[in-house]
């Protein structure tokens, strides 16, 4: 099982954004946002895909580090 809002959380938070500003970015509501970081709803990959061009890294990269943070 994959824990993606906190590897969306722990991005967001290094670089200093904001929640609006990551949801207007990828295009949902800041709302939709704070429930992909809570896990509450699921995601599109067209919209992930956003996040990875946001932070500059790639999807394996997200995947993996979520999968890291559920193991503990």
């Amino acid at each position: 099982m994959f824990d993606i809002g906190i590897t969306l959380r722990k991005y967001r938070d290094r670089e200093k954004y904001t929640q609006q500003y990551v949801a207007n970015y990828i295009g949902i509501s800041r709302v939709a946002y704070r429930k992909w970081e809570n896990n509450e709803i699921d995601f599109s990959i067209s919209k992930l895909l956003k996040v990875t061009e946001l932070y500059g890294i790639t999807m394996q990269e997200i995947m993996s580090q979520s999968y890291q943070f559920r193991e503990y």
